[in-house]
């Protein structure tokens, strides 16, 4: 074996002058990056293995390149192969936001290297982050049940930074099945050695990360199990339909099953629908069974959510104070770079009592005190990073004012465009715009939609996608239509963005 030199360590750490100067160099590369979008194709022309074929089969035995050569890989290899998320005639699935208040504040997280997994190793990590949910709830106008200071009626709220929406549907959905489980132990009915047929409800237009998390809690057993995650029909708006929730519910209450989660979306992924989040609460607590109580009701407003930053779109929200957790994701719409998934929840201690676990190795005086929030109890991951500071920075160098007027502004654009549409009589818009959110489909037909689609995103000029609902009638089994879905969100999209989409509309279609 052989031997090494402890006394220092065998690769030194890169120095603070040659940090600073490489640093520099790439803060000038994203700059130089963004400023050059408007000039690229948004989507790359190249084949599956293309990119990996310029990069040698195996790594480097030593190091030592110049920064320079990096760069000018980034620049022949990587650039070629992206689709560029953050061009202003990015239109795609929904907008996946960055900004350099974020990306300069992911710089300072990376830089610090703190573990906040627990309050006691990295104090300011938490309660920047519990702060930070308190700001963003206050100015998204949400009730004080989600704070992180209210306690009532045995129940405490607060907040939390997930990854992803579809993490916080997974926490949520395990809180919902521990607190029905803790209920039946309480009742001493849960059997030891199974669990009940455990139930959850979405909308048949919901994200599929809602059936996903069924399917890692092993509430469902495949993504077939219609049994156990119920796919609630929906109505001639594409909203989830309460009464055909409750006939659900019902029928599952008399089967002996346990409604254990119901997930309405604000501002579904297709097309933007928004799901009567009051009478969907009316239903959950009219059909709760005996003994496990009524279902834990989670709202998914990864994307919506971020226009309440504008009182007036605030309507959406009617009946959140019912819910018993919620996301918004501010890397959607917000100026704030992936991955940032803001959950809240008004029952904390029912999340925190399905995810908790204390190894000794953890244990220390600051949380065996119960005076202080450890983060790792409220989601899957042990170990977290600070993403909080990049919400901080971005709320201090935009303001809230700022957030609004980013909002109303892609908003404004895509109202134009629905204009647009509908005064063209080769085009239909049979669901209403949604926010910043246009579908629309060609008189012609399917064929001749579907037709165009391709010839824009061929363009590379643009990129837009598409989804099928069944927009002739409010039967969710009516053979579903195909639509163009417009997403206007990027950071840099501008009202000359969606005029050069639609001049490709006019010339692209027959």
């Amino acid at each position: 074996m052989p031997k090494h030199d402890a006394s220092s360590p065998s690769v030194p750490h890169m120095s603070a002058g040659e940090f600073r100067r490489a640093g520099q160099m790439f803060v000038d590369w994203i700059a130089s990056y963004w400023s050059s979008l408007d000039d690229r194709a948004v989507t790359p022309d190249v084949s599956p293995g293309e990119v990996a074929s310029k990069l040698p089969l195996s790594p480097p035995t030593s190091g030592g390149e110049s920064w320079d050569a990096i760069v000018r890989d980034l620049d022949s290899i990587v650039l070629p192969g992206l689709t560029h998320w953050q061009h202003p005639r990015f239109f795609g699935y929904f907008p996946c936001n960055a900004s350099g208040p974020a990306v300069l504040a992911e710089l300072v997280s990376a830089g610090l290297g703190a573990q906040g997994m627990l309050w006691s190793t990295g104090p300011a990590v938490t309660e920047l982050e519990t702060r930070m949910l308190d700001w963003m709830g206050e100015a998204f106008g949400l009730p004080s049940s989600f704070r992180s200071d209210f306690a009532e009626g045995g129940r405490r709220g607060g907040g939390v930074i997930q990854g992803t929406a579809s993490e916080g549907a997974l926490a949520a959905m395990v809180a919902g099945r521990d607190r029905c489980r803790r209920r039946l132990n309480a009742a001493g009915v849960l059997d030891d050695d199974r669990d009940p047929v455990f139930v959850c409800y979405t909308s048949a237009q919901s994200h599929s990360s809602i059936l996903k998390a069924a399917m890692v809690a092993g509430i469902a057993r495949s993504a077939d199990d219609s049994a156990r995650v119920r796919l609630v029909p929906t109505d001639r708006q594409l909203r989830m339909d309460a009464s055909a929730l409750a006939l659900m519910m019902r029928e599952d209450l008399d089967r002996g099953r346990i409604p254990a989660f119901v997930a309405p979306t604000v501002g579904t992924t297709g097309v933007g629908a928004f799901d009567p989040i009051d009478a969907i609460a009316e239903v959950v607590r009219t059909h709760a069974h005996p003994v496990a109580g009524p279902a834990w009701m989670h709202v998914d407003a990864a994307w919506a959510g971020a226009a309440w930053v504008c009182p007036e779109f605030r309507a959406t929200q009617r009946g959140i104070e019912h819910a018993d957790s919620l996301c918004i994701n501010p890397h959607k719409w917000l100026l704030t770079n992936f991955d940032c998934d803001l959950f809240w929840t008004s029952d904390r201690d029912s999340l925190t009592g399905a995810m908790s676990v204390t190894p000794e190795y953890l244990r220390n005086p600051a949380s065996e005190s119960g005076s202080v929030i450890d983060y790792r109890d409220w989601h899957v991951p042990l170990g977290r990073r600070f993403r909080a500071l990049k919400l901080w920075f971005v709320l201090r160098h935009y303001g809230i004012e700022g957030l609004q007027n980013f909002i109303r502004g892609h908003v404004a654009i895509a109202e134009a465009l629905e204009t647009r549409l509908r005064a063209d009589a080769r085009f239909d818009v049979p669901i209403a715009r949604s926010l910043s959110l246009v579908t629309f489909r060609c008189r012609a037909g399917d064929d001749a939609t579907r037709e165009l689609l391709e010839r824009l995103n061929a363009t590379r000029e643009v990129f837009c996608t598409h989804t099928v609902a069944p927009i002739s009638n409010a039967d969710a089994k009516a053979e579903p239509t195909y639509l163009i879905r417009v997403a206007i969100g990027a950071a840099t999209t501008t009202l000359p963005d969606a005029d050069h989409l639609w001049a490709l509309i006019d010339k692209h279609t027959n």
